[in-house]
């Protein structure tokens, strides 16, 4: 998968929270298989940039999908995708 610039799926005038909007953006790349079970996202500071956001938006993001289940942050390794639970 590809990392490229993702600013354009934030709209921050919105009502719905950025964090939210990028947590989103990511769980319907988990859901679509697009990013599949041990794949590595990028660092809080990467994904800021990646969205255009402050580094803390896009770790917010993350705990977000960590708290559902979807993600695994394993300290000093990074931020895994957990394969789905059948």
């Amino acid at each position: 998968m590809s990392w490229e610039s993702r600013a354009d799926r934030v709209d921050h005038e919105s009502p719905e929270y950025v964090w939210q909007q990028i947590a989103d953006d990511l769980r319907a790349d988990i859901e679509s298989g697009e990013l599949s079970a041990g794949s590595r996202l990028p660092s809080g500071p990467e994904l800021g940039e990646i969205y255009g956001v402050a580094r803390l938006t896009a770790i917010k993001a993350v705990n977000a999908l960590r708290d559902e289940g979807l993600l695994k942050v394993l300290s000093g390794k990074g931020t895994f995708v957990v394969p789905k639970k059948s």
